[in-house]
């Protein structure tokens, strides 16, 4: 025989075999929430209590799993709005930092945060097996002003068409296989990290605000060109750029703080393109025509010897042309870096684009 946790008594109400004991077991008879015949509850003291049929019927476990998780869905939602208790569902929010936008133009992306929404806040009405334009939901949810749904589908045998999927309309799909998978309904909050929970065409705003307070540990690639011609390359985080900036402002002709990404020689050598193409003083051994590159290269750019110098047979900083009378810059040399840059930055775009795009797929809330 079939054994379930779940029956109705004969006023419709669910009952679960486990708030049942030997006293009030005889208070009501019990009926089938698939088959709708009667049931007896089985409260030994070594099987697990459940229900079982009185009478050996046809009964569908696939079908007493889709009807219960209808009505257990409803219950809880109408005790939910009854007492003014949430019902949440959990999903992810973009998150974006504007700390230094004002500073710098910049706004930082974050990882996504689990947020939480109380249903009940929002839709105040719930019918079971609703029309909604071409498609029937298994439980509907109403907003407050008539306007708004939300699909309540009990996936079993079956998931969701692919039309209602892609319709305009909000799903929430939660997947059944045993009576177990009723614990989010019970405990009344659906989340989007459960695996048997789908939630399609759920859109939430972006967060945008100080999210950092000002201690940004994201890094950025922060450019300079000094007074002397003199061009570095830092990694550093927004708080820390600030703070440079605030120091030796006066010294700095002009910055740049690009998006962490791409070969550090390549950005380098970019940035010191763009700046001798915008005619400023820029004095740097990868636009003299002596130069022959030595493939050499550190982070802290002080210390790297990525120049062989062909007039004056040494290894040496790019920056050594800042003091080198010797310098001399080559147009092609800055023609050639500057094509290569434009062509980097426009990988870069793609790539971010592309992150972009994937980002958004990888919830459908």
């Amino acid at each position: 025989m079939i054994k379930y946790q779940y029956a109705k008594d004969e006023s419709g109400k669910l009952i679960d075999i486990n708030s049942l004991d030997e006293t009030n077991r005889q208070i009501n008879k019990f009926i089938c929430v698939g088959c709708g015949n009667e049931l007896i509850p089985r409260l030994g003291k070594v099987k697990i209590h459940h229900f079982a049929h009185k009478k050996v019927v046809t009964c569908s476990g696939e079908t007493y799993l889709h009807l219960l998780g209808k009505q257990l869905f409803y219950d809880n939602f109408v005790e939910c709005l009854k007492f003014q208790k949430p019902f949440y569902i959990e999903i992810y929010q973009k998150r974006t930092c504007n700390h230094y936008e004002k500073d710098f133009g910049l706004k930082c992306k974050l990882d996504k945060s689990l947020t939480r929404f109380d249903l009940t806040k929002h839709f105040d009405k719930i019918s079971i097996e609703a029309r909604e334009g071409s498609f029937i939901a298994d439980i509907m949810l109403t907003s407050n002003s008539g306007k708004d749904n939300v699909f309540i589908e009990i996936a079993v045998t079956h998931l969701s068409s692919e039309a209602k999927l892609n319709s305009k309309y909000r799903i929430i799909e939660i997947e059944i296989e045993t009576e177990d998978d009723f614990e989010p309904i019970k405990r009344k909050i659906l989340s989007i990290k459960d695996s048997k929970i789908k939630f399609k065409n759920f859109k939430t705003n972006e967060i945008i605000t100080s999210i950092c307070n000002g201690n940004c540990e994201k890094e950025y690639n922060f450019f300079t060109l000094d007074k002397d011609g003199r061009c570095l390359l830092k990694q550093k985080n927004l708080k820390q750029i600030k703070n440079h900036l605030a120091i030796a402002n006066d010294k700095i002709v002009k910055y740049q703080i690009t998006k962490d990404a791409g070969y550090y020689p390549d950005i380098f050598k970019t940035g010191v393109a763009t700046y001798a193409k915008e005619n400023l003083k820029v004095r740097n051994c990868f636009i003299c025509r002596y130069h022959a590159e030595n493939n050499s290269w550190s982070y802290e750019d002080t210390t790297g010897v990525p120049i062989f110098c062909k007039f004056l047979k040494i290894k040496c900083n790019s920056n050594q042309a800042v003091t080198c009378e010797y310098f001399e810059f080559e147009n092609k040399y800055i023609d050639e870096l500057y094509k290569t840059g434009q062509q980097i930055e426009s990988e870069t775009e793609e790539y971010y684009n592309q992150e972009i795009d994937e980002d958004e797929n990888e919830y459908e809330a």
